[in-house]
């Protein structure tokens, strides 16, 4: 995307309209994990870890023609200023779902009947785009686990802001108005 000059919108940090934040990635960062990631946006700290493939339980949950790829969402309570509830919530399952999407079409699953592959992902620091670093961090963990995949996912969040289309929203453009 190229920045529009005439548009006169100015990013809250300075950033141009299509530019990220400073991204960093690492591997191997849980050791007990069969693969896993730490991926950032700027503040936004995302850790992905992986377990499998291993026989799915409860037996009848298996399928002999192909495993299960789960996901599992969660933000951390210390991860925001304003401390949330610890636990699942009904934001952390949607993502779960939506970043599972993100990520069936690339996983071989097929080749690993009647397993679950196991994908948790932890937000230990926010500020805006959680969901993209998720999955930015589960891609590589996967890859980690050496998960057969057809490609590798990545993500990152577009937003508009006074009618200016900008990439990788932080949280003080998130919470933005109109006619601010």
């Amino acid at each position: 995307m190229t920045p529009k000059k005439s548009s006169g919108y100015q990013r809250p940090d300075g950033r141009k309209v299509d530019e990220l934040r400073k991204m960093n990635a690492k591997v191997g960062v849980v050791p007990n994990a069969d693969g896993s990631a730490m991926f950032s946006f700027g503040d936004t700290i995302a850790v992905a870890a992986v377990y499998g493939p291993k026989k799915m339980h409860p037996q009848h949950s298996q399928n002999p023609e192909k495993g299960t790829l789960r996901y599992n969402y969660n933000m951390l309570s210390f991860s925001v200023t304003e401390r949330i509830r610890p636990g699942p919530s009904r934001r952390s399952q949607e993502i779960s779902k939506i970043s599972q999407w993100a990520l069936d079409p690339v996983v071989m699953i097929d080749n690993f009947p009647s397993t679950v592959v196991d994908v948790h992902v932890n937000i230990i620091q926010a500020n805006a785009s959680t969901r993209c670093a998720g999955i930015n961090a589960a891609a590589l963990a996967l890859a980690h686990a050496g998960i057969q995949m057809k490609d590798l996912v990545s993500s990152v969040s577009i937003g508009k802001l006074d009618k200016q289309l900008v990439v990788d929203v932080s949280k003080k453009e998130e919470d933005w108005e109109e006619g601010e």
